[in-house]
């Protein structure tokens, strides 16, 4: 009995290893045909993502070749970044950390860098942030700074938030409220008032679920602010948080000189509760703008008091 157990282990063992051997036979000949890919390279990377750790060796080595097209060793570096291995973490820092690599490369690295401890070179990704002059790579080492040095990436995605780049600002905004939270207000208010429409967007996105945000704050920046699209973001903002507080500048909003202003904060009134609704709307019923009344019975009808 015992002799038959060691001939069913030693049958699986030798089981294991063809199995091995096959496995890296296959692993062998996808990294091989991605070292002269064309556009059909993602023929060889996809199957490599599903082979995962067992084939990061191999395409490392096609990541590091210098002799290899620039375009090969891209696709085995985003087949690698996907795969995403603690085992490509040295070698993506060697080609991220090189002043010699090719800029494409060095960028292409962070994104197999997102996630994992980068205290250790900390300060090298600070320098580099500094050495170049591409926001889009910029902005993928401040990324990379969340993982090594928060402090430092706050600074550096404050110095992104400057940029022209309407996606860079965006992401660098993302990030600002993300690391000091309790200081998001200050960033989506400067982000509101601003003139990019994307990060407005955000910005108004955001304070809509805000835990930090104080009304008054809103409230303040619509006086103080002729802009319509200012106007209109703080009445939409306030709206859609149908706090009790807002009801009043509501009402007050639509005698707003503006028809996208009032119209917004009737239908922001709409939304609320009816009775507290009715007692801000009391006065204005005989308002001698007829915009105005013209509103006011539009929301009576919404929430059924007419």
């Amino acid at each position: 009995m015992q002799s038959i157990k060691c001939l069913i282990l030693l049958f699986c063992w030798f089981l294991c290893l063809g199995v091995e051997a096959q496995n890296q036979h296959e692993i062998d000949s996808l990294v091989n045909k991605l070292r002269t890919a064309g556009r059909d390279w993602t023929n060889y990377s996809e199957p490599l993502v599903k082979i995962g750790d067992p084939a990061v060796p191999a395409l490392i080595e096609n990541a590091i070749d210098k002799n290899l097209p620039q375009w090969n060793r891209r696709v085995s570096m985003e087949t690698l970044n996907q795969i995403h291995s603690e085992l490509w973490v040295e070698p993506a820092l060697e080609i991220l950390l090189d002043d010699d690599e090719i800029p494409d490369l060095r960028n292409r690295a962070t994104a197999g860098l997102r996630g994992f401890d980068l205290q250790n070179v900390k300060t090298g990704l600070w320098d580099l942030f500094h050495e170049t002059d591409n926001v889009y790579f910029k902005s993928n080492l401040a990324q990379l700074m969340v993982y090594s040095d928060k402090e430092m990436a706050y600074d550096a995605f404050e110095e992104l938030y400057k940029t022209t780049s309407s996606h860079v600002q965006t992401s660098a905004l993302n990030n600002l409220i993300k690391l000091r939270p309790e200081e998001s207000t200050h960033w989506l208010m400067n982000a509101l008032l601003g003139n990019d429409w994307r990060t407005a967007n955000l910005a108004m996105d955001s304070l809509i679920i805000s835990e930090h945000l104080n009304t008054q704050v809103l409230i303040d920046c619509y006086a103080n602010e002729e802009r319509e699209d200012a106007q209109w973001r703080v009445v939409y903002i306030l709206g859609q948080r149908k706090a009790p507080e807002s009801l009043s500048f509501l009402s007050k909003a639509l005698k707003n000189k503006y028809w996208l202003v009032r119209t917004e904060a009737a239908v922001a009134l709409s939304r609320c509760n009816a009775e507290l609704v009715e007692m801000e709307l009391e006065p204005l019923k005989n308002d001698t703008a007829y915009f105005v009344r013209a509103n006011i019975n539009w929301i009576l009808r919404q929430l059924g008091s007419e």
